[in-house]
This record gives structure tokens, C-alpha cells and sequence, in this order.
């Protein structure tokens, strides 16, 4: 459950005529094979972004081209997970250093755009064969840029999340996108439950889906399995003829699958492992003989005690939409009536106090991960979407309430700073706006320039507390 976004279908202007392929120039074996941290685009200086060519691109022939869009511009990071899997596919990457998730008219298609008006002016570019991936927020917005491409986008990797909630973009294709999806989340991850869903659905419909989860939370997927999502990608190219087909390549990406169930076996977590088997008779499907997974899977089935895990996992994954719309409604009431409302009454509302209790029950190891993907859910709305909101129409009072919410279900938190010195400039309350500010600058919720360019703290730039917060030592 989100916060409302609109989401409209977009058609990047990139790739409004493009033959098969773009007679890319050869690139200085200089740049070669190592990351080059910050590149800004040739249209718009302004806009920067992260690079990798893989050691083995020679401009003789087309290249597959992947753009990496993290929500908080985090160009170098994200792009170092692609590196071993770009190496060794012969993979082109770009990571936008101006993709921002949550932010209204965040500059996300511009950024795309830049990076695909560069790319195709020094790559020999195999049109036929670009890739989106995005974490969050932004993996929603692949999806729709996806799908806004003219058939360009052979696939995409959505980490950390599904679908947007607006369907009529996807009208055109009955639910079924015309590109691979691959989709991952963390075990901890509030949208797990969100992710697999989708992955369940879209296979219904015969999608080109695979669904990867990992011991994490809300984040990018390990390197590992980053490289493994790719490498089933072009893989997956090979299959509808975008690429020559190359069953060593194949034979072992679907061997990494199998060792990985194996693992989860060996490690006394049958369950999850028929989870991978799962996945991988699923994913593999018409690329490799999926017999020994398919009847892996069966024989764990087989024991009644990982029947029900899995029947008890499979449950809860499919009671979380109604959960969420529970969650939806109740806030949604709280801002149509006015006044404060009541903690206590809004904790029982939200269920907090059954959630914390099947969290903390290690007896029922699938019901206590799901509840603590509960709590972080509502943690994410009330520590951040409702709060934003109140703040937004100019009501501190409420924010603050949400927040207190926030502080019960994760008590002392990071992350809660920025927001109550927020709601407390609203009240022009000095004091305490100054102690969360440095609360906030402290967790590295923000930094001095964001402060200092923030005009609702300048109704305190005369005092000396403020001066004082935002000079640099030294300065």
C-alpha cells in the first residue's frame, strides 16, 4: 500500500525512430572495464550519471544497454551490483544520478532519456534489447516506461516492488506486459507479499516472470542474485530470438538456481526451497529441462510439515491485500474527520499490538516474518506518506500523530527527525525544530544544504541557535 501517485504512460522521446541497431563509435580501451563514477549528459550538464563497459565491447557489433534508476540517485552503488553480470554478458550499464522516488514531478523520464540520447551517440546500441531496472518507487516507473518504449524494452528488473495500482496503461496488452519481468524482493521487505502476488498473476497469463527473494529487507538485491536476475534476462532473449542462443550460458544459470534450492534445504528451510524449485521450473521453462526441478519441488511437498508451511505462507501472501486495504481505509478516515485522534483507538484499528505479538512468536517462523512485514508497512505510512500529507495542508498537529504512531510500532527509530522538524517549523516552534533538525542531520536524514535551502526553517535565520546549526565547522 502506497500513498496515490498518478502514473501515466510515457513514450521516452529517445526512442520515438530507431533502426535495430545504432552504429555506435569504438570506445578508448581506457574506460574499459571499470566504473566511471560521474559522467554528465551531453544535452543537459546538469544531469549526471554512472557508467560501466564491459572489457569485451568493440563497437562491431550491437550491445544490450540497462539503465539503473535508484530513488535516491544513488548512481554508484546500484551500478556496482550489475558489474560482474554486465562483464560477463557484454552488457552496457547507465545509473542516473537524478532518479528520485516519492517527489512530485521528480525528473525520473528526463534522466532515462539523457541517458539513452548518450548511449546511442558512443554505443553500438542493440535497440531491440534495452533494460530498465529500478528499486522501490522507481521500479514502478519501469514498468511504465517499459511499456511506453514501442517495444524496445525487452525486459526489466523491479526491485522491491510491483505494478503501479493504475491499470488502464495496460489495458492494451490484457495484463500481460510485452517484455520479461523479473522481480525481487527482501524476506523482511514490506512489499514480499506485493511482489509475489504480481509474480503469481502475471504467470497466469504467461508472462516471461521470474521472482527472486533473498534474506533482506527493503532494498536492491545482492550482487549474487543481481547477476543471476540478468543473466536469466538474456537468457530469456535468446528465447524470442533477440539473441543467439547459448545453452552453456543457460545449463548454468539454471544450475545456480538449483544449487541455491539445495542450499535452502541443506540449511533446514524446506519450505523456502520449494519456493525456489518453484521459481525455477517456472522460469526455465521452455530455456532448459525443468523435470528435476519440477520433481524436487513434489518430493519436499511431499512431507506434510513443509505442506503446511508452504500452505500457511501462500495464505498469508494472499491475505495481504486485504490487510493493506483495512490499513487504507482506517487512515484514509482518520484525515476525512477532524481533530486528533486517538492512539489508543487507532493502534486496535490498525491491529498493532496482534502484529507485534505474531512477530515476536519464533514458534511460527511464516507468521512472524509476515507480521513484521505488517508493521513495516504501516511504519512506511505513518512515518513518512501520512505525515507528508498532513504537513501538506498545513496541519502539524496531525502529523505529529502519525509520527507518534510511527514511534510505537519502532521505538526510537531513525528517520522520524525530519519529519517532526517539519511539522514543528509549521508551528514555528524554534526550540524544538532546531533539536530534530540536528537529531535529523545527525542520522544523515538530511544535510546542511537541504537546511539551509528549505524555506520553512527561515523564520528562524536570525537566531543564534540556527546560525549555529547551519555553519560549517570552520566556516
Amino acid at each position: 500500500m502506497r500513498s496515490p501517485r498518478t502514473v501515466v504512460a510515457v513514450a521516452l522521446s529517445a526512442l520515438a525512430v530507431l533502426p535495430g541497431a545504432l552504429s555506435g563509435q569504438k570506445v578508448d580501451s581506457a574506460f574499459k572495464g571499470s566504473v566511471l563514477e560521474r559522467l554528465a549528459a551531453r544535452r543537459d550538464s546538469t544531469f549526471h550519471y554512472a557508467a560501466y563497459i564491459p572489457k569485451g565491447y568493440t563497437g562491431d557489433r550491437p550491445v544490450p544497454l540497462l539503465l539503473v534508476l535508484d530513488p535516491l540517485g544513488r548512481a554508484v552503488p546500484s551500478l556496482e551490483l550489475t558489474i560482474r553480470a554486465a562483464e560477463r554478458l557484454g552488457w552496457v550499464v547507465m545509473s542516473s544520478y537524478d532518479t528520485r522516488g516519492d517527489v512530485a514531478n521528480a525528473p525520473n523520464e528526463k534522466a532515462v532519456n539523457l541517458m539513452l540520447d548518450d548511449a546511442f551517440q558512443t554505443f553500438r546500441v542493440d535497440t531491440s534489447r534495452l533494460y530498465l531496472a529500478g528499486f522501490s518507487g522507481l521500479a514502478r516507473d519501469t514498468w511504465v516506461f517499459a511499456y511506453g518504449a514501442g517495444g524496445h524494452v525487452a525486459g526489466i528488473i523491479s526491485a522491491s516492488a510491483a505494478m503501479p495500482g493504475d491499470t488502464a496503461w495496460r489495458h492494451r496488452y490484457g495484463g500481460k506486459p510485452p517484455y520479461d519481468a523479473a522481480l525481487t524482493a527482501g524476506s523482511h521487505d514490506f512489499n514480499y507479499d506485493e511482489v509475489f502476488n504480481t509474480v503469481d498473476t502475471l504467470r497466469t497469463l504467461g508472462a516471461g516472470v521470474r521472482a527472486d527473494a533473498f534474506d533482506g529487507a527493503h532494498q536492491w538485491p545482492p550482487e549474487p542474485v543481481m547477476a543471476q536476475v540478468m543473466g536469466w534476462l538474456d537468457a530469456r532473449a535468446m528465447a524470442r530470438g533477440l539473441a543467439p542462443m547459448d545453452s552453456t550460458l543457460v545449463d548454468s544459470l539454471f544450475g545456480v538456481d538449483s544449487m541455491r534450492a539445495e542450499a535452502a534445504v541443506d540449511s533446514a528451510r524446506a519450505g523456502e526451497a520449494t519456493l525456489r524449485w518453484e521459481n525455477a521450473a517456472a522460469a526455465w521453462r521452455g530455456l532448459h529441462d525443468v523435470t528435476s526441478a519440477r520433481a524436487a519441488d513434489a518430493a519436499l511437498l511431499a512431507d506434510p510439515r513443509v505442506a503446511r508451511w508452504r500452505a500457511e505462507h501462500d495464505s498469508l501472501q494472499r491475505a495481504t491485500v486485504g490487510v493493506q486495504q483495512v490499513m487504507s481505509a482506517t487512515l484514509t478516515g482518520i484525515r476525512q474527520h477532524p481533530g486528533v485522534p486517538d492512539l489508543r483507538k487507532l493502534s486496535d484499528a490498525l491491529h498493532i499490538a496482534q502484529f507485534e505479538e505474531w512477530a515476536a512468536d519464533r514458534q511460527d517462523s511464516v507468521r512472524a516474518s509476515w507480521a513484521d512485514r505488517r508493521l513495516s508497512d504501516l511504519y512506511v505510512q505513518v512515518s513518512f506518506y501520512e505525515p507528508e500529507a498532513y504537513l501538506g495542508v498545513a496541519d502539524p498537529t496531525r502529523a505529529l500523530s502519525m509520527l507518534a504512531v510511527a514511534e510505537m510500532i519502532r521505538p526510537k527509530a531513525k528517520g522520524l527527525c525530519r519529519e517532526r522538524a517539519r511539522a514543528y517549523a509549521l508551528r514555528r516552534d524554534a526550540d524544538l525544530t532546531i533539536t530534530e533538525l540536528k537529531c535529523a542531520l545527525a542520522a544523515h536524514e538530511m544535510t546542511l544544504a537541504e537546511v539551509r535551502a528549505d524555506p520553512r526553517y527561515q523564520f528562524m535565520r536570525t537566531l543564534d541557535a540556527f546560525i549555529d546549526l547551519i555553519t560549517p565547522p570552520g566556516g
